[in-house]
């Protein structure tokens, strides 16, 4: 209710007699005019003409019944609160006992309608304390002064978003803006960084017309874009594609493509599209930015040009000396366990001669080696030179073989070695390259077959009108994924490195190795393949025939050395080298231990597993192993239930040197890391240290 605090009201005579004067006089007004009671339900006591017309009503009965005849009925319900609020403190903080409010009416035809309202109080002798009121019908000018006020808020929110779009588009060193309602195809502005820096129409700047719609200006860009990206362009810069976005809550897009500039030159853009919508209008607004990106891709693309350079040739390095190392030590170590045993030969010329006879053939391995290495390091023109000696296939084979076992046991593969077609085991070759040739082609075989498929080596000799060499075909077949027709020849070539050629997924640089060791071999390497089928590799050499037979003519070879000095403790040795195998247990034996062998990690561990406790004193364990390697041997020796064997010393045998090789047996468990080539008395010292802790810790 309208209220006036504490204020003193203005006194007037208002009676009875009073009141058709006022009716006289309010008749005339233009606009209408009531009194109502200050207090109570603060009812009506008079209302003018007027007032009938505003309520669109045409008798007094009709407007009492529309209004109820109370200052409360003549407010629209929803603005009542705020116009009796509006009133109260008007009163209040004023300086006289006038007010003035607006608000809605609700007409008998049900139109809703503004009214200006000025009201003033008065104290009547007759009536109490009245309110009278005038009014006036101003829908038209309110709804014009609103209508402008919309039009200044929707200015001010959308100089608002743009001055926000610009704040991010400077953070993301933008050099053109484009400004757009994708709701109506049109633009908003257009603007680009000129070479001074300062901020252009891009119509202006470009030398072009205006465009009013966007889709026309994407279209004329699309002419300036490489043609392989015109289908990602158009689909990316569709407007109804960029509101979808919008409405998704996927509000920023980016997008990279090549356009030719107003230069002529190719450069790469990347845009930024900002998308809101316009409150009061709900179109879609949209800030494209755009930023040339080719010199920081282009730094880019040189700085992990120069990364993969230097981790290859870092990977390179690395590889090179722990192959190097592994290949000069393997031989060493044959050369040097053989010249100990000689020494225990002494009376026996036949175990004499066979001593000098494997020192020589590891002698002649390891000048290999050596030839390899200055040959591959001074890039020699000249063609390479073979180094041919006596070897037993069939030990070639095997070795072969157990390479390959860990993976095929990995991918559950079908393995099958054919050497029934063999009829010399005892040849002249040169052992490094055949070697290298079988395990590339068996690894690619391998690699590049699905599990449960099927791999197989197969070896046939067949007679040369030489009599003193055969012609051997090696055949390695899997049931792969195949080679298409017009790449067999491809395959090949070496990997440029700009361009890293592949055969399945594999470097072509290992076939390459393949062909030129065949060839340099005087033999030759073929190939059939059908995708998705399967792929076979047929390698034919030309193999010498010794010139008279030797121990190594047969299949399988021992030595049966008496063991000297008193009968020791036993050692459990696990090589899976033959030749090394033989060295080291000989070398133990006459050292007095007793020793048993096992030719890999896998049968290392299922020996040890059912052993007794006590039977095996300590392990020598290789590290390069098929199957098992002597890290994961090691590590599940100690998981063994039983402590007491699972306690047991463990000395690495390893041809790798270096003290993270150390550091790496020690953290599978083992106790200590001995380098090969053998030094029969430093082993024996470290062997008997070892055993001799373990003897106190027993006490």
């Amino acid at each position: 209710m309208r209220q006036y605090g504490d204020k003193k009201a203005f006194t007037i005579s208002f009676d009875e007699q009073t009141l058709p004067v006022i009716e006289q006089i309010s008749e005339g007004m233009p606009g209408g005019f009531f009194i109502y009671h200050a207090d109570g339900n603060e009812e009506l006591v008079y209302i003018n003409g007027a007032m009938l017309r505003i309520f669109g009503c045409d008798t007094l009965e009709e407007f009492k019944e529309l209004t109820g005849y109370t200052f409360k009925g003549l407010v629209h319900p929803a603005d009542i609160d705020k116009v009796e609020d509006s009133i109260h403190t008007q009163i209040a903080h004023g300086g006289n006992d006038l007010d003035y409010v607006e608000y809605r009416i609700v007409r008998k035809d049900g139109m809703v309608r503004w009214v200006e309202d000025y009201g003033h109080f008065v104290r009547t002798q007759v009536y109490g304390d009245l309110f009278y009121v005038f009014i006036e019908d101003a829908t038209e000018r309110i709804q014009n002064r609103m209508t402008e006020l919309e039009r200044v808020n929707e200015a001010l929110y959308t100089a608002h978003l743009r001055e926000d779009y610009f704040k991010r588009a400077l953070l993301y060193d933008a050099v053109s803006f484009v400004e757009i309602n994708l709701t109506r195809d049109e633009f908003i502005s257009a603007s680009v960084l000129n070479g001074d820096g300062e901020v252009q129409n891009l119509f202006a700047y470009m030398g072009i017309r205006p465009f009013e719609k966007y889709s026309d200006f994407a279209a004329f860009w699309a002419d300036f874009t490489e043609v392989r990206e015109l289908d990602e362009y158009h689909r990316f810069f569709d407007i109804e594609r960029l509101i979808r976005c919008y409405e998704e809550g996927e509000r920023e897009q980016v997008y990279d493509s090549w356009v030719t500039d107003m230069y002529g030159r190719k450069r790469l853009s990347h845009y930024t599209f900002f998308l809101e919508k316009n409150e009061h209008t709900g179109d879609v607004i949209a800030l494209s930015v755009s930023r040339d990106i080719t010199e920081q891709v282009e730094r880019q693309s040189l700085l992990k040009s120069a990364l993969r350079q230097a981790e290859t040739e870092r990977f390179t390095r690395n590889t090179f000396f722990a192959n190097m190392s592994h290949d000069i030590r393997t031989p060493l170590n044959a050369i040097i366990g053989y010249a100990e045993l000689l020494k225990g030969c002494v009376g026996d010329p036949g175990k004499v001669g066979e001593c000098i006879e494997k020192i020589h053939h590891s002698g002649e391995e390891l000048l290999a080696v050596f030839n390899e290495f200055l040959k591959d390091n001074l890039n020699e023109p000249s063609r390479a030179e073979l180094t041919e000696r006596e070897y037993h296939l069939g030990e070639l084979l095997r070795e072969v073989e157990k390479s390959a076992e860990r993976p095929i046991k990995a991918k559950h593969i079908q393995f099958k070695l054919d050497k029934t077609g063999l009829f010399h085991y005892s040849v002249e070759v040169d052992y490094i390259r055949l070697r290298e040739i079988l395990n590339q082609l068996l690894d690619n075989a391998i690699k590049y077959t699905s599990a449960e498929g099927r791999v197989s080596l197969t070896v046939r000799e067949e007679k040369s009108e030489e009599k003193d060499h055969g012609i051997y075909r090696f055949v390695i077949s899997d049931t792969g994924c195949g080679i298409s027709e017009d790449r067999l020849e491809e395959i090949f070539q070496p990997a440029k490195p700009e361009k890293d050629a592949v055969y399945n997924g594999m470097p072509s640089a290992g076939l390459a190795v393949v062909r030129s060791y065949a060839e340099t071999m005087g033999g030759c390497v073929s190939v059939e393949s059908r995708v998705g089928e399967g792929s076979t590799f047929t390698v034919e050499l030309p193999i010498k025939y010794p010139v008279q037979g030797s121990f190594m003519e047969q299949e399988e070879t021992s030595f049966d050395h008496a063991a000297g000095g008193e009968d020791k403790s036993c050692i459990l040795l696990v090589e899976d080298n033959g030749i090394n195998r033989e060295i080291e247990e000989e070398l133990l034996k006459n050292l007095g231990y007793r020793v048993e062998s096992a030719c890999d990690g896998v049968s290392a561990y299922e020996l040890l597993k059912v052993s007794e406790p006590g039977k095996y004193a300590l392990v020598l364990m290789d590290i390069e192993m098929p199957g098992m390697n002597g890290y994961e041997t090691a590590r599940a020796i100690r998981r063994l239930e039983n402590e007491r064997i699972s306690r047991i010393p463990i000395i690495a045998l390893s041809s790798d040197a270096m003290e993270e090789d150390r550091q790496k047996s020690l953290q599978a468990g083992m106790d200590e890391h001995f380098v090969k080539p053998v030094d029969i008395e430093a082993l024996q010292i470290l062997i008997h240290n070892i055993l001799e802790d373990v003897d106190h810790e027993h006490e």
